[in-house]
């Protein structure tokens, strides 16, 4: 006697077939959509990790500065401006004993450090260069060159606030305070970073920091009362 084994017939392979490709397909997109949403968030948080990097070694240069008179202290210049397109285009100059080592000169003591927004020609639309200016020869009789540090790239804007105690001011000249530093000071980055999917559209990361300067003279709170 003959016995039939049993297979599977062409209709049931097929529908098999199929299955496994939908299934596939469903791996597919959720390892897609899992991969995107990595490279956005990647995205999003490196220029936020800059922006940071970069504001904390601000912090670092402001509480450290230092006022007076003489070669080796001056004054706390914070200037308010705008760019063409009315964005905040700051600028701070001021003496401080924060100087780090850089990889070909190591040096410290007291320094001039100046912060501007620099154009980047190498940075696609209207970005700026975040670039630290540092005089560490003060006693130089000769103007000397400064050494340039760029902190941060695809700057967008650069706004900087003074406390004077009572309110938030949008420039800062120490001199007319008596040779005072602020209360504390506000510190507001915005970067701009390329999207990586496959629209690349610029977007816009802005990051706000504001800290007491520790050394802060009480002068200008005597002087404010007397007023």
């Amino acid at each position: 006697m003959v016995t039939r084994q049993k297979g599977f017939t062409l209709l049931e392979l097929i529908a098999a077939m199929a299955l496994m490709v939908v299934v596939a397909a469903c791996l597919y997109s959720s390892l897609y959509t899992g991969f995107r949403a990595r490279r956005s968030a990647d995205a999003a948080v490196d220029p936020t990790i800059t922006a940071a990097n970069a504001i904390e070694l601000l912090k670092q240069d402001i509480y450290c500065a230092i006022t007076g008179d003489g070669v080796l202290a001056g004054p706390l210049l914070g200037m308010d401006s705008q760019d063409g397109k009315g964005g905040d285009n700051d600028s701070l100059s001021f003496y401080t004993t924060h100087l780090y080592a850089s990889d070909d000169k190591p040096y410290g003591g007291v320094g001039m450090v100046e912060l501007v927004l620099v154009g980047d020609n190498d940075a696609d639309g209207e970005c700026y260069r975040l670039v630290r200016y540092v005089n560490t020869n003060l006693l130089s009789p000769r103007t000397l060159e400064y050494d340039e540090q760029v902190l941060c790239r695809n700057v967008r804007s650069l706004n900087f606030r003074y406390f004077d105690g009572l309110n938030w001011l949008d420039e800062w000249d120490s001199t007319a305070y008596e040779n005072t530093l602020p209360q504390a000071v506000e510190i507001s980055l915005r970067i701009e970073y390329k999207s990586r999917d496959s629209a690349r559209q610029s977007q816009l990361r802005e990051l706000t920091q504001s800290f007491l300067i520790p050394c802060w003279s009480s002068k200008l709170q005597d002087s404010q009362a007397r007023t």
